[in-house]
This record gives structure tokens, sequence and C-alpha cells, in this order.
């Protein structure tokens, strides 16, 4: 009698091919070829014009800046929560009620008032106040989740994604209803923000605002100071890889899994303020069709991709938002040949799952040896 199973033993030794730059790249190589095989089957591309359309997409800035930004903040904020073992699924919402923090203090609070005044640097501070409000808002959203979590023992992903859709009701309320706009020509929608109160573009690069470059710089760099160099940093990381030596080390599980929930969805709401004060100007109706870009929810795969470590978030997210970006030129190469009701979002959503599937198997095989034993 034959026996044939598998032993899987952990790697104690990493060599250079294995090392994380190199199987994030490899990966993305990878997950390309294996998604131009796919695409070539089914609607007979060229792999000249597939892969000089991903050249042309990592050339060109145009495409990437805006997406890349958001990515790579709401990338960390959901890193910062798997560090601790809050599976921020619900960084869409956070980020929507950022937005909606936005839009509140700048069209319908007393602030607006700031933003009709011919003064420069008090609207600025006001915009400032704007920003971290919304951030606030992210804060308040992911902390009812980690609270749950905390003290009630309710798993965090569920109540996260039933808030994905908490707030885009209460976005589209809002929007249909006492906010609804006077001037947008039979839409429904708010009214744009004043001039004022809007990011200011960097001249020859017209996707990306001086306040949302500061804002990703800011971000990163706390990031990486807090879970690298700071006790609440520790705290974070043992929450997430041994909570019991957290508790025996005297440290308060509850504290710590609110903090952590708390500085995610602040991070989330802080994206979702500068996106409506840089790039959107006002609310649409149905926002969960697709108009907050699904960031939310596209960027918990920067957070996988980057190995959940802080240091590859920026890598990651690039490569994300670069998938995102070739999906979008890929349906305009392929106009004519596409099924009807294919969209560049879902051929971007090809793109990025088959990368991701290639390198979830690579990185298994990066932490553990398997190998294959037959017994007669």
């Amino acid at each position: 009698m034959v026996r044939v199973g598998f032993v899987v033993t952990r790697r104690t030794k990493q060599n250079i091919l294995m090392s994380t730059p190199v199987v994030i790249s490899g990966s993305l190589v990878l997950g390309l070829l294996i998604s131009y095989v796919i695409i070539w089957i089914t609607m007979g591309i060229d792999i000249i014009s597939f892969f000089g359309t991903f050249y042309q997409t990592i050339t060109s800035y145009t495409g990437l800046l805006e997406p890349f930004v958001f990515l790579a903040m709401i990338g960390t904020a959901i890193t910062i929560g798997f560090y601790g073992s809050f599976w921020n699924v619900g960084a869409e919402g956070q980020y929507v009620m950022g937005m909606l923090g936005a839009i509140f203090l700048t069209m319908f609070s007393p602030l607006n008032s700031i933003f009709t005044q011919d003064n420069v640097l008090l609207a600025t501070l006001t915009k400032v106040v704007v920003v971290i409000f919304g951030g606030v808002l992210g804060a308040f959203w992911s902390l009812i989740p980690g609270a749950l979590k905390a003290y009630a023992k309710v798993t965090e992903v569920p109540v996260l994604l039933l808030m994905n859709y908490i707030a885009y009701s209460i976005s589209d309320y809002l929007t249909a209803g006492p906010w609804k706009g006077k001037y947008t020509y039979g839409y429904i929608r708010t009214d744009q923000i004043p001039e004022s109160a809007r990011l200011t573009t960097i001249p020859g690069l017209e996707m990306l605002r001086y306040e949302v470059l500061a804002a990703i710089v800011l971000i990163t760099v706390f990031a990486y100071v807090l879970l690298e160099h700071t006790t609440l940093g520790l705290k974070i990381k043992f929450l997430g890889t041994n909570p019991v030596a957290l508790k025996s080390s005297g440290y308060d599980d509850k504290v710590v899994t609110l903090l952590t929930a708390t500085l995610s969805g602040f991070i989330a709401g802080l994206a979702g303020s500068l996106r409506l004060l840089g790039y959107d100007f006002r609310l649409p109706y149905n926002i969960g069709d697709g108009k907050t870009g699904f960031y939310g929810y596209t960027a918990i795969l920067v957070a996988w991709l980057s190995f959940r470590n802080i240091r590859y978030v920026l890598i990651s997210a690039l490569i994300v938002a670069s998938l995102n970006s070739f999906g979008y030129r890929m349906q305009m190469l392929l106009k004519g040949l596409l099924p009807p009701g294919l969209s560049a979002y879902a051929i971007s959503l090809v793109l990025i799952g088959v990368t991701l599937v290639v390198y979830t198997i690579v990185r298994v095989l990066k932490e553990y040896s398997i190998k294959l034993v037959i017994k007669t």
C-alpha cells in the first residue's frame, strides 16, 4: 500500500530569493504573466500590446498619483490595525465618514463663513481643522467595533463590513435630503465647497495637492515611528502576536485594542476629508456605487501585499495603484472586445486578484518548506 502525504516545516533560514522585496516584485511579474495568458485566451490581445500598456501606466504619473496617495494613506491605516489583530475591513466606511465631516464643516457649519472672507491664513488653519475633524469621525466609526471587540468579544470583521454600508446610507440620506444642493443641474448631490476651502494643486502635478503630499509624508513617518520606536507600538505588536504576554506584562489589552482601532480609523478618516477637499469638492448620491473609488476596500490588498509590514506599504500601494490604473488603460485597449458589462474596475480586480493569489502562494513557500513524502 502506497501512502502519499506532505511534510510542512517552518523555514529557519531565508536566502536572498525569499527576501520580502524579491517576493513582492516576483509576485507582480508572475501575476502579470498569468493575467496576460487569461486575457490572451479570452480576448486574443498580443503580448507586446499588453506589456506596452503596462509600461505606459507605470511611466505616466498622471493616472497613478491620485490612487497611490490614497491607497498609501488608507493602507497605512489598515496596516496599523492589522499589527494589533484589529482586522480593519471597514476603512471604506471610515473614509466616507471623513468625507461627511469635511463637507459638514465647510458647507453647513459656522466655519463656512471663514471661507467667504479674504483671509488666506485663517482659511488655511480652518482647513487643517476640517481635515482633523474628518479624522475624528473616522476614528469614532472605527471605535464602535473596536469597543465591541474589546468589551463584548464580538468579532470586528462583520461589524466593520456592515458599518461600511451604514456610512453609505447616511451619506445618501444627507445628500438627497437636508444637504441636497441648489445648483446641481438636476442631479442629486451637494453643492460644491467654496474655492478657498479647496486644497492647493502642485504646478505640473495636476493630480497631486500640497496638503495631500504633506499628509502622506507625516502619516508614513508617524506610523513608522509609532510601530518601530514607541512603547505603544510595541504593545500593539504584542496584542497582535502574543496578547497573553501583553496581559502578563501588566497592560490592559482592551485599552490597546481601542487605541489601535482609533488610530486606524483616524487615518482613514483623514484620507476621506482630504479627498473631498482636494478632488471631489462635493458629495454625490449613491456614493457606494464606486464613487469613492473603493479605496477603502482596495487598500486592504495594500496591507496584505506589504506582509503587514509598515516598511513596505508605500511599495505595495504603488503596485496596487499601478494595477488599478492598468485596468482602466486595458479597457480602452480592449474596446470592442470586452463582454457587455465588464468594467475597467473588473479588469483591475482580475489583475490585482491574480497577483495576490500568486503572492499568497509565494508567501507560504517563503515561510514554510513543503515536501512530498511517498511511503510504501
